[in-house]
C-alpha cells in the first residue's frame, strides 16, 4: 500500500481524483439518460462529477496494489473494498438526508438497497479494467503534465468542487428539512381531521337526542305540538360551542396549508436540479413526503 501511495505525489493523487469523479459522472449520465430518455445531469452535485467514483477510484487503485499481477485477486479486492465504500456512503446519506440516492432493494442479494451482489461484481470488473487498462495511460499523461500546470489545474478544480459541494449539501439539507416538515403537516392535518370528525359526530348524538325529545313531544303533548317544535328547531342546529372549535380546526387547517405552500415556493436552482438529477432517489419513511415534492418540481420544469 505504502508503495501505490509513493508512486504518485498529493497533487496527482488529486488529479486522479477528480478525473474520475469526472468518468463516473460521464458514465452515469449516459446511463440515466439512456434510460429516461433525455439527458439527466447525474449525481448528488450539479458540476460534472460525482464523488463516490473519484473515491471509489482511489479504494480500488490502492486494494489492487499489492495483487496487480493476479487479476483474481485483484477482482475481489477491488470489489470489496469498493462494496464497502458505498454501502457506507449511502447508509451515511440516508442517515442525513433521510432519502436514498441510489436503491438496490429489488435487486437480488441486496443488503439494506446500499450494496447488491450485481453492483458490486461491477466494481470488480472496473477494478481490472482500470489497473489494466485505463489508469496506466493515464498516469502516464499526468507525469508529462508541467507541476505549475498541475497546481493551477488541481486548485482550481478543488475550488469549485468545494464551492458546488457546499451548496449541494445544503440544497440536500434543505429537501431533508422539507420531507420532516412534510411528514409534521401530514400528522397535524390527520389529527386536526380526527377531532372535527369527532366534533361532528358529538353534534350529531346531540341531534340524534333532541330529535328524540321531538318525538316525546310529539306523542306526549299534541296539543302543543307547533310551540314545542318551533322551539326544538333552534336546539337542532349545532351548539355554538361546537361551531366554535370547528372554526378553529378550520383556521388551523388553513396554517397548515400555507406551510404546505411555503415548502414549494422557495425558488433554489440547486434544490431543483438536486430533485431533477437523482429522480431514482426514494425514501421509506418519508415516501409520500419525497413523492410530493418530485411531483411539484418536476412539474414546474
Amino acid at each position: 500500500m505504502r508503495a501505490i501511495l509513493s508512486e504518485y505525489t498529493d497533487l496527482q493523487w488529486g488529479f486522479f481524483f477528480f478525473f474520475y469523479c469526472f468518468v463516473g459522472w460521464i458514465w452515469e449520465c449516459s446511463f440515466c439518460s439512456v434510460r429516461a430518455k433525455k439527458f439527466i445531469n447525474r449525481g448528488f452535485m450539479r458540476g460534472p462529477v460525482i464523488p463516490i467514483y473519484g473515491c471509489g477510484a482511489i479504494t480500488m487503485l490502492i486494494a489492487a496494489a499489492p495483487f496487480k499481477d493476479n487479476l483474481v485477486l485483484t477482482f475481489f479486492s477491488g470489489m470489496i473494498l469498493a462494496s464497502i465504500l458505498e454501502y457506507c456512503t449511502g447508509a451515511a446519506m440516508e442517515a442525513i438526508f433521510k432519502v436514498k440516492y441510489w436503491d438496490y432493494s429489488n435487486n437480488k442479494f441486496n443488503i439494506n438497497g446500499h450494496i447488491c451482489l450485481y453492483a458490486s461484481c461491477g466494481w470488480g470488473f472496473a477494478t481490472i479494467l482500470m489497473t489494466q487498462f485505463v489508469h496506466k495511460p493515464i498516469a502516464n499523461l499526468v507525469t508529462m503534465i508541467p507541476y505549475k500546470a498541475l497546481q493551477a489545474g488541481v486548485t482550481m478544480a478543488a475550488f469549485l468542487f468545494i464551492v458546488d459541494y457546499t451548496l449541494s449539501f445544503k440544497a440536500a439539507w434543505d429537501i431533508r428539512d422539507a420531507l420532516i416538515k412534510l411528514e409534521a403537516i401530514k400528522v397535524e392535518i390527520e389529527r386536526l381531521q380526527k377531532r372535527m370528525d369527532v366534533v361532528i359526530a358529538f353534534a350529531e348524538e346531540e341531534k340524534e337526542e333532541l330529535i328524540e325529545k321531538r318525538n316525546e313531544y310529539i306523542n306526549d303533548k299534541l296539543l302543543a305540538i307547533e310551540a314545542k317544535l318551533a322551539a326544538a328547531k333552534d336546539k337542532l342546529d349545532m351548539s355554538e360551542e361546537h361551531r366554535q372549535e370547528l372554526a378553529d380546526i378550520r383556521i388551523r387547517a388553513k396554517v397548515m396549508q400555507d406551510r404546505l405552500e411555503q415548502l414549494f415556493d422557495k425558488k433554489d436552482f440547486f434544490k431543483r436540479t438536486a430533485i431533477i438529477g437523482n429522480p431514482f432517489m426514494v425514501s421509506k419513511k418519508f415516501k409520500d413526503g419525497l413523492s410530493e415534492i418530485k411531483h411539484r418540481v418536476l412539474d414546474k420544469k
